[in-house]
């Protein structure tokens, strides 16, 4: 309408110069009418099926200026292409353009465009971006764009984007991105989303609610039914601890105990400078905890690296230490418990026989190749402690 209205005035402009024989004005009327003859047609092409359709660029194709009107089978562009839709198949050279659905298989140097939905597969050197809903397949040398949701796999060098829901698997070098609900797998450096139902794995997962699990060196989420597993994980309805004990291994040891409510990871340290080989230790393990309130049971699993000295550095090599531990706690207020427990402990190193490892404890088997090692302890201990937070 705006077009019409324009172009009635660009008319009535060259009558008036024709009469006023007016150049300047003759010019003006013949740039206008030039800008917005193309709008115009567009505006009153009847939609067409046509089953090829070549382009140059748009509006240099066999279509002419109406191939914003033309629905087409099998669409080629020798740089690019712009089409009402494609019910099949278009290549770009660069770039393909839709101002509605696609419904097939799309390929382009650099990326490809929707206005609507897409149904079936997109590829592109650098960038798909789908307006509405997508359902297939969808690889990008750069990144993908969803402008609702979207069902299948998603796979592109730096990013993924969608808008709604995501259903099956979104992969990325960087970063995932979707706004609605997953019900599959994401997988990048960062993963972001509002619901999990699935999981996520990358070096930071976030998400507002998760049923199922998270895999990373840090996992937020506000609510979760199922596992974190990483070095810290933040779950707003899970736990968070700091754990001060002594056990006959370390007389001091410090971790972190964060996670779900029945599920946590472990990160520690501990420190022994007395005897001949004063050592050090540090651990990674995850565990399950089991509430009895004010009571609580924990049973985990820890491996050490164990290292001579005061400092968490050799020059030779670590020696590996395995525990089993059950413990016991007893919660005297919201942010203290005091726990107690034993502990079924394996050593095994090839640098040292670890004679002072453990201080005190109930040897169960021990064994020695030869001078040179390699040496195995297995021996029942213990643990004694606090808990805050």
């Amino acid at each position: 309408m705006f077009s019409m209205l324009l172009l009635r005035f660009a008319q009535k402009i060259a009558r008036r110069s024709f009469m006023r024989n007016s150049e300047g004005v003759r010019i003006l009327a013949v740039i206008i009418m030039a800008l917005f003859i193309p709008s115009v047609i567009l505006a009153q092409a009847d939609p067409v099926d046509r089953p090829i359709s070549v382009s140059c660029v748009p509006g240099f194709s066999s279509n002419g200026p109406t191939s914003y009107s033309v629905t087409t089978n099998f669409s080629f562009n020798i740089l690019g292409g712009l089409n009402r839709r494609v019910h099949g198949c278009e290549i770009g050279g660069l770039f393909n353009i839709e101002k509605e659905e696609v419904i097939g298989f799309q390929a382009a140097g650099v990326g490809s465009f929707v206005g609507a939905d897409l149904v079936g597969a997109q590829i592109a050197g650098v960038v798909n971006v789908v307006g509405g809903y997508a359902s297939g397949f969808q690889a990008a040398g750069v990144g993908n764009f969803v402008g609702s949701d979207f069902a299948g796999f998603q796979g592109a060098g730096v990013f993924n984007v969608v808008v709604g829901d995501f259903d099956v698997v979104q992969v990325a070098g960087v970063a995932n991105l979707a706004l609605g609900e997953i019900r599959g797998v994401q997988i990048a450096v960062v993963n972001i989303s509002g619901e999990v139902t699935g999981g996520q794995i990358g070096v930071v997962n976030i998400a507002r609610k998760v049923t199922g699990g998270q895999l990373g060196l840090v996992n937020v989420a506000e609510e979760m039914t199922g596992v974190p597993l990483g070095l810290v994980s933040i779950v707003g309805n899970g736990q968070f601890h700091v754990n001060a004990w002594v056990d006959e291994t370390s007389i001091l040891n410090v971790g972190l105990k964060c996670g779900a409510k029945h599920a946590y990871t472990v990160v520690e340290y501990g420190i022994n400078p007395l005897g001949d080989y004063a050592n050090n230790k540090l651990g990674l393990g995850a565990g399950g905890h089991i509430p009895f309130d004010p009571l609580f049971v924990d049973i985990d699993a820890v491996g050490y690296g164990v290292v001579e000295g005061i400092l968490p550095v050799t020059e030779t090599g670590s020696s590996l230490l395995a525990r089993l531990r059950v413990t016991g706690g007893w919660q005297i207020t919201p942010k203290v418990a005091l726990t107690l427990g034993p502990t079924l402990n394996v050593w095994h190193s090839t640098e040292w026989d670890g004679e002072d490892i453990p201080i005190v404890g109930l040897p169960l088997y021990s064994h020695e190749r030869d001078i040179s090692g390699p040496w195995t302890n297995i021996w029942l201990g213990f643990n004694v402690g606090v808990q805050l937070l």
